[in-house]
């Protein structure tokens, strides 16, 4: 009896660990709301890249900034982790470009009081000629009155 109540423990522990490492990739951000979204739906097994942008500008990957106001022009560090995205990405080659490209989408999540200008310079920098991310997916919520839908059916 006792081993199996060591197992079960473990087995809490670990999917405590994998809740909290999960979580890591959102921000507390206020999504904007859509009444007209399409349902998010990765494809399973894929690490899927998500850029999260406060309402500050302030662009975090994994409670790790890469580009905050304060960096100013200074893009470098965003740049080297577009790259690092690509290198997970599915890619494909486009006949009419001649180009390898990335097939799997960059997801951005932005406060819903993010200035436009910080997500327009994320997507100007993947169409960088050393990424050239060209899905962009932006993130939103759902307005209250739909989950209570969801919640009811």
């Amino acid at each position: 009896m006792t081993p199996m109540i060591d197992c079960i423990f473990q087995l809490i522990i670990f999917f405590f660990l994998i809740i909290d490492l999960q979580n890591k990739e959102l921000e507390p951000l206020v999504l904007p709301k859509a009444i007209h979204a399409i349902p998010d739906e990765p494809d399973p097994g894929r690490e899927r890249p998500i850029l999260n942008v406060r309402q500050d500008g302030t662009i975090v990957y994994r409670t790790k900034v890469y580009w905050s106001p304060s960096d100013g022009e200074n893009y470098s560090k965003l740049l080297d982790l577009l790259k690092y995205f690509t290198t997970l990405m599915k890619k494909e080659m486009d006949p009419d470009l001649h180009k390898v490209l990335p097939q799997d989408a960059l997801l951005i999540r932005a406060d819903k009081w993010t200035e436009m200008h910080h997500i327009a310079k994320i997507m100007e920098l993947c169409g960088n000629q050393n990424i050239l991310i060209w899905k962009v997916e932006l993130a939103v919520g759902e307005p209250k009155d739909a989950k209570r839908k969801k919640a009811a059916k």
